[in-house]
């Protein structure tokens, strides 16, 4: 498997400390105005260009942290070629059920969740 069968996904996560949601919600809102989409899964979701950005509220998290999505055409080659480049699986950080994909992190613990390209 060659890096390029890899692109961009449609969503981008922000999991933001629950002392802060309020007025980052109010920023990408009211500020920015970006188009919202509304309410969804918990969380405020906005259109940003080609993907979704979602803020989600987090009770224990003292600060934040942005999570990527990333799309590839076979889940099981690409973690066969995830694990041998010595990239590690992450499906402790959230469990979404009826799902195939999995989550992983880049050397600095960015999260990314690779999912099945559309």
């Amino acid at each position: 498997m060659t890096m390029n069968e890899f692109e961009g996904g449609n969503n981008i996560a922000i999991k933001i400390p629950k002392f802060k949601y309020s007025e980052t919600v109010h920023f990408y809102k009211e500020v920015i105005k970006l188009p919202y989409l509304g309410f969804m899964s918990e969380s405020h979701a906005f259109q940003f260009g080609d993907a979704t950005l979602w803020l989600d509220c987090m009770d224990n998290y003292s600060q934040q942290y942005v999570w990527l999505e990333i799309q590839t055409d076979n889940l099981k080659t690409a973690a066969n070629y995830l694990q041998d480049n010595h990239i590690s699986r992450r499906d402790e950080v959230e469990i979404h059920e009826n799902s195939d994909g999995y989550w992983i992190s880049d050397p600095c613990g960015t999260i990314l969740r690779v999912n099945p390209g559309k």
